[in-house]
């Protein structure tokens, strides 16, 4: 293809035929490689060691063959468990290596390093040599090895929750792979796309992927077979059949013995031993936590926390179904600290949220052990543990690092969690904790939350709102109305799902008081996030920026409308200010957008945003084209800006602040990125809001935050002149209730 390792060895090899004493050595050295090769496939560590060190020992005149030799020595080291050393070798290899000439080499050191970072959980930095990899195959005409790389891409993207970007590099893989019915790499590609369809409850499209994945595997050798029958048993255990899991497990017990000893056939034993516990929590819950010590041990000192994590999940419903719930407890706590880990280890605040999200139940089953035990601090502190920061700097908390949940000084902290059809509420007031758990009903408090959305979202449907705003405040306020002091700032933390509720316009009927009316509210995407303040922000910036009515493309977005009134009233708030920057128009483009936020105290954009409900982080403003063309700017692009100096922002746009289903509340897209990259609060709106409602509230907004340099209480007393508005259509929530602010 298009390496020349070869040929480059041809030529090493004629360049010393001269000299038969260099001939022989040479020959020596590549004997060796050609012994350390087997022991390799076979995951003979120690003995590939010794062959590869004597074929470097003589490999003194082939560049080549000395090249590959230190590249499949670090392989060695890996497979002998010398990570450290395995990581060195990698990097030495990358950097050495001329990817020009040799793309086949260089695509198979970045594939092994990359396959390390993601054994390791670290998918950030596996992702970019997995595509690096990539290019080098493509380059070599690699076919094979391209698949193979591919689908360790679609892993890391799993990984990172970027699922889109995960099904296109499977569905490439599965595409280059598929006329290889022997590669070890279809065999692989078909074991994590049987999983991930699992971790979907797609239980019967995962166990036909597995059967054909025993298919393929058969034709590669013996352990791996082995392991796609372990990989089918446990989707039939997942799809309720017990008796074909059990008889995938029985079969591949003689394949396993087959197995030369060695670290894969340990890693595939303990494999089976997580099966087989498994098929016997139910009926024999003691041995199943004992067989499961053994895969916990083996899996943690190969550092593979993404193989501990269910071994630990598996064990704490053993402990539980044998009345142990205090180990059971101990075993979700070091789950929570293992995924704690792996989410530092993503850079995206967005990607960290859906990481925690996907092993929401992990948290939620710690928080509802310690709720039931009456434990509320320890409940609570895990929810917080399983929430995702966005704040800028502030990732997730390392294990041991335990900080006690805390309000605000001078706030009460107000944190929802709706685990099934139990609703767990906190009331956080200095370090005092109180929990009310209730059981309630989920569909109806769902179906009440949207359809208060929904009518306030259309104002002339606003009117029909009250009940729901009435029930909402009976199921979310009233119970926990005891421990809410009069006039004290509430600072509220939820769940996605609770975090669509418009809670300033939640109704009090027996005092026919709105909870805004009560006291100012502010959101936060943790407690943590809620207390830790400004303390550690940069310096203030001075100038106000304002974007206002960007001149976008008609045909980019042929159902928006371009905004003059709001352009007219948005310069008369920006001349408020004394010194106050307006790009508008032609000159609202990605470029001077970026250009101007990097000496901005407040960002105020008036314009249209866009939401994506699939990949919030692809939600984005709409902008004039810059002159490369591009007109938009992203939340993804946000969260990589430094914006410290930002004070606030205010998105006057639809959905700027709407609520993603996961735990990350209604933090998706734009304004968790803008938190993430430092900005010190964001005033977002929860659905589409009406253009002309929206101006009173921005103007009277502005003209309090001048006046007090308080964004919450600025918001709240925007929106209370509105609700006293002469104007009816100014006093209905509709006009106030769709903007919120989040932020310290």
């Amino acid at each position: 293809g298009g390496d020349r390792s070869l040929a480059d060895e041809v030529r090493s090899i004629q360049a010393c035929s001269h000299d038969r004493a260099a001939v022989r050595r040479l020959a020596a050295a590549h004997a060796a490689y050609s012994r350390a090769q087997p022991a390799l496939w076979n995951r003979e560590a120690e003995r590939a060691l010794r062959e590869f060190d004597a074929a470097l020992a003589g490999a003194d005149a082939s560049p080549a063959l000395r090249a590959w030799s230190s590249y499949l020595r670090g392989v060695a080291l890996f497979y002998g468990m010398r990570g450290k050393d395995a990581r060195a070798a990698f990097l030495r290899s990358i950097a050495e290596v001329d990817t020009l000439r040799h793309p086949a080499l260089a695509g198979r050191a970045r594939w092994s390093l990359g396959t390390m970072f993601l054994r390791r959980g670290d998918f950030d930095a596996s992702a970019p040599l997995l595509a690096g990899a990539a290019r080098q195959f493509e380059r070599a005409g690699e076919r094979e090895h391209l698949g193979g790389v591919r689908y360790l891409e679609a892993e890391a993207r799993f990984g990172l929750g970027d699922e889109e970007a995960a099904y296109a590099a499977m569905y490439r893989a599965l595409h280059i792979l598929r006329p290889y019915r022997g590669s070890l790499w279809l065999h692989n590609l078909l074991y994590v796309t049987s999983q991930a369809a699992t971790l979907r409850g797609l239980n019967a499209a995962s166990v036909r992927l597995q059967d054909e994945g025993v298919t393929v595997a058969a034709r590669v050798r013996t352990a791996v077979h082995a392991e796609a029958l372990l990989a089918r048993a446990q989707a039939r255990a997942a799809a309720g059949d017990s008796a074909g899991a059990a008889a995938d497990l029985q079969a591949s017990g003689p394949k396993l013995a087959a197995t030369p000893p060695g670290l894969e056939r340990s890693w595939h034993e303990q494999n089976a031993r997580l099966t087989s516990a498994m098929l016997s929590i139910r009926a024999r819950p003691v041995l199943a936590a004992s067989e499961l010590d053994s895969v916990v041990a083996f899996f943690s000192a190969m550092q593979a926390p993404i193989r501990v994590l269910p071994a630990l999940a598996y064990r704490a419903r053993a402990h539980l179904a044998s009345g142990r719930p205090a180990a059971a407890t101990a075993d979700l706590d070091t789950a929570a600290h293992l995924l704690d880990g792996l989410s530092m280890n993503v850079e995206s605040a967005a990607l960290r949220a859906s990481i925690l999200d996907a092993a929401r139940g992990v948290f939620d089953a710690l928080a509802m052990s310690h709720a039931r035990a009456g434990r509320p601090a320890e409940a609570l502190a895990a929810l917080e543990q399983g929430r995702a920061s966005f704040t800028h700097g502030a990732g997730p908390r390392r294990a041991g690092a335990r900080v006690p949940p805390q309000a605000p000084a001078g706030h009460v902290a107000l944190e929802y969690a709706l685990v099934g059809d139990t609703l767990l509420t906190f009331v956080v007031e200095g370090r005092a904790v109180h929990m009310v758990r209730r059981v309630v009903d989920r569909d109806t408090l769902l179906a009440r939350a949207k359809h208060a959305h929904t009518a306030l979202e259309v104002p002339a449907l606003a009117a029909g709102a009250g009940p729901s705003l009435a029930n909402l405040y009976d199921e979310l306020i009233r119970p926990v109305s005891e421990y809410l002091r009069g006039g004290v700032p509430l600072v509220l933390v939820a769940d996605g799902e609770i975090a669509a509720v418009p809670f300033a316009a939640l109704r009090d009927t027996v005092g026919g008081r709105y909870l805004i009316e009560d006291r100012p509210l502010r959101f936060a995407s943790t407690l943590r996030d809620a207390a830790r303040g400004a303390g550690a922000r940069a310096p203030t910036r001075g100038a106000a920026l304002f974007v206002v009515d960007p001149a976008f493309e008609p045909r980019d977005h042929p159902d928006l409308q371009r905004l003059p009134e709001t352009a007219s009233g948005t310069r008369t708030i920006a001349a408020g200010y004394p010194r106050a920057a307006v790009l508008a128009d032609t000159a609202a483009h990605p470029i001077s957008l970026a250009a101007a936020l990097g000496t901005a105290k407040i960002f105020h954009f008036a314009g249209h945003a866009v939401f994506d409900d699939a990949r919030p982080d692809r939600s984005y403003l709409v902008l004039a084209p810059g002159r490369d063309g591009r007109a938009r700017l992203t939340a993804a692009d946000f969260g990589a800006m430094e914006l410290r100096g930002l004070k606030l922002v205010v998105l006057s746009a639809c959905q700027t602040q709407r609520s993603g289903s996961g735990r990350s509340g209604g933090f998706a897209g734009l304004s968790g990125a803008l938190l993430a990259a430092g900005a010190g609060g964001v005033v977002g709106s929860l659905w589409r809001v009406d253009d002309a409602l929206t101006r009173p509230l921005m103007t009277q907004f502005h003209r309090a935050y001048r006046a007090s340099g308080d964004a919450a209480g600025a918001l709240r007393h925007a929106q209370l002149r509105l609700l006293h508005s002469p104007d009816p259509a100014l006093r209905s929530p509709a006009a106030w209730a769709g903007f919120r602010y989040a932020g310290v």
